[in-house]
């Protein structure tokens, strides 16, 4: 149960935070999915674990990060949820229901460790003005991991180490005035990530593919994927005629 435990609280804080992000995201390693295929060859029942890691999906299929919001968090609700459901050999619907508070508590830690972090890119930023190359990698790839280890590792290997009483209890534990402050964060960071999408838009040659978007769903009623092919389009198209303009 031991190495189960170590494991399982590794691959939590990997797929969560360690991991670039190709493989968090473009191939879908924290998904549910994939935790119900991991958990079944640690745990020697592919098809059970398969069973309970597409149980949990449904709750995720549409999940979608906006500035940096995450209304659940699928890699302590998968990894753990499978785990602990596989554990106990329960009905497959039971890692559904676990899994909702296991994302509330997956979302705590991420709005933590974001909460906490910039403390490391304001000593990079420092590091940056020294010129010290190795300090900023340092900062960026070794210092940034030590808060997602602790709010990810540690409650995860718990929570297996010590089962489900353990889980009860350190979320009855959590003080509701810490659990609002964190959700708190977490409303604003979508409001902090449209800021700087703005900012990155905030170019005279930007502000007319803004204003097109705009139109394009507000008024014209284009889809989404709609929208996205004519801005690649567009994007094409600029950076063509921009560059041609550096070159001369």
């Amino acid at each position: 149960m031991l190495g189960i435990a170590i494991i399982i609280g590794l691959l939590c804080w990997l797929v969560s935070s360690a991991f670039p992000m190709w493989l968090r995201w473009s191939c879908y390693f924290g998904a549910p999915l994939v935790a119900g295929l991991v958990c079944g060859l640690l745990l020697g029942d592919v098809p059970y674990g398969l069973s309970v890691g597409a149980t949990i999906m449904e709750a995720y299929v549409g999940l979608l990060a906006i500035g940096g919001s995450l209304p659940n968090e699928m890699a302590i609700a998968g990894y753990l949820g499978v785990t602990m459901t596989m554990l106990a050999k329960a009905d497959p619907s039971t890692g559904l229901a676990l899994s909702v508070p296991l994302g509330l508590l997956g979302v705590l830690a991420q709005n933590a460790k974001m909460s906490l972090n910039p403390i490391w890119v304001h000593k990079a930023d420092q590091y940056a003005a020294e010129g010290n190359i190795k300090g900023i990698k340092c900062m960026n790839l070794f210092a940034s991991q030590i808060f997602p280890f602790i709010f990810y590792f540690i409650p995860v290997f718990l929570c297996v180490y010590l089962g489900g009483p353990f889980f009860e209890s350190l979320m009855s534990s959590i003080p509701d005035q810490l659990t609002k402050i964190l959700q708190l964060i977490g409303h604003m960071m979508p409001a902090l990530g449209m800021a700087m999408l703005m900012q990155s838009l905030s170019k005279d040659t930007l502000i007319p593919f803004l204003i097109i978007g705009f139109v394009a769903a507000a008024y014209l009623n284009i889809s989404t994927m709609g929208i996205a092919i004519i801005g690649a389009a567009l994007a094409i198209l600029h950076y063509f005629y921009l560059g041609g303009k550096e070159g001369e």
